[in-house]
């Protein structure tokens, strides 16, 4: 019982961010047994304690391009980068003085701008872009994101001769894992990335039962990072 009590005391505290409003079961459900059991992990939402009319004034203008979240009720919501990426510092720093966590990680695959942050802060973006390019050195790149109006930014973020991007969002109905597989083997894509923090194991499972390539899964990259840490 004694080494038990120490081992509670002794748990670290980290955080998980996401640009919508948690909590976010539906991820952290997968990437919690991936943590070691000296850590403690808890949740917030950019979004949390906002009203209705506050997220709407959230959405992206007519010439951006949306960030792609949900809400607690399931709904898929999309977002102004400009507007979130202003909003995450504030958010880590909230994190650490009033939740107590020792790291951040962002439930987010954009490519945002770097800031300095009040305490060390993942993003799955650049432990993807490490594999995608310094492991893997992949020549076709193949890229899964929710939107149709997310292809031209993912071309630019991956490599636009290199990327072939397909739009199959994780929140609502559409392309089957089939139509993504038929095309990346058309395309010869040596590698794919579910681009997007709502893709689940059980997707790149399935996907992966129909094209045998690496797929990359960024919950499951985002807590083998934050591990690292500790």
């Amino acid at each position: 019982m004694i080494f038990t009590s120490s081992a509670l005391m002794n748990k670290k505290k980290i955080g998980f961010l996401t640009i919508g409003q948690s909590p976010r079961q539906d991820v952290l459900s997968e990437i919690m047994p991936l943590l070691s059991p000296a850590l403690d992990a808890v949740e917030y939402g950019l979004l949390d304690n906002l009203g209705l009319e506050e997220i709407d004034a959230l959405k992206p203008g007519s010439q951006e391009t949306p960030l792609v979240s949900c809400l607690k009720d399931g709904h898929q919501v999309e977002l102004s980068e400009h507007r979130i990426s202003k909003l995450l510092p504030h958010a880590v720093k909230f994190m650490k003085a009033k939740m107590g966590v020792k790291a951040v990680g962002v439930l987010c695959t954009h490519e945002f701008p770097k800031n300095r942050y009040s305490c060390p802060t993942v993003f799955p973006f650049d432990c993807l872009k490490f594999i995608i390019n310094d492991v893997l050195e992949v020549r076709k790149l193949g890229v899964v994101v929710p939107l149709e109006n997310q292809k031209e930014m993912t071309k630019q973020k991956w490599g636009k001769e290199r990327t072939c991007v397909i739009a199959k969002s994780p929140y609502t109905e559409g392309k089957t894992w089939e139509d993504v597989a038929t095309t990346f083997l058309q395309e010869k894509a040596e590698a794919v990335v579910l681009d997007c923090i709502g893709y689940k194991i059980r997707d790149r499972h399935e996907f992966q039962n129909l094209l045998s390539i690496p797929t990359l899964l960024p919950r499951t990259i985002l807590a083998f990072a934050m591990i690292q840490f500790f």
